[in-house]
């Protein structure tokens, strides 16, 4: 006789979406909620889960041999078990949220009308970000609002 070994569920709080760097894409943050705490650790996936809104707690489902994945449809598909308390930190994760969200959407219209531009364009771009590198913050807004009205006047 085999005993089969059940899945495993744990809880979670939707974060709201950030980008991750290497891969330029936003993706959807979820914390653990461990015995009503909500744990540091963060993963990410690339849809949310039970369309969840922000500070959502959200049940997922685990399957038993496999820890690092979970189920997302049928029985054990992720659903909606309730929402956080801290109204503070939910209203810090919506800001953050449409922070990426805005930031994301205004890179993907940048790159797209900037799409097929020559190269020497991209090379000037690379010698202007290495000496805005060397600058600090002031001296990077001084240079910007000089190289804008300079360009301006063309």
């Amino acid at each position: 006789m085999t005993t089969e070994q059940q899945p495993s569920t744990e809880q979670v709080v939707y974060t709201g979406r950030r980008r991750i760097d290497s891969t330029r894409k936003l993706v959807h943050w979820y914390r653990p909620l461990v015995d009503g705490a909500l744990e540091e650790r963060e993963f990410g996936a690339p849809k949310a889960y039970a369309g969840a809104p922000i500070g959502a707690i959200v049940e997922i489902t685990r399957p038993a041999d496999e820890p690092n994945m979970l189920y997302t449809s049928g029985q054990h598909e992720p659903r909606l078990v309730g929402a956080f308390s801290d109204q503070t930190l939910i209203e810090q994760w919506r800001v953050r949220d449409r922070a990426e969200a805005q930031r994301d959407a205004n890179e993907r219209r940048i790159r797209r009308d900037l799409d097929g531009i020559p190269e020497e364009f991209s090379a000037a771009l690379d010698v202007l970000a290495r000496h805005f590198a060397k600058l600090n913050t002031p001296q990077r807004a001084a240079l910007m609002s000089l190289v804008t009205a300079k360009l301006l006047r063309f």
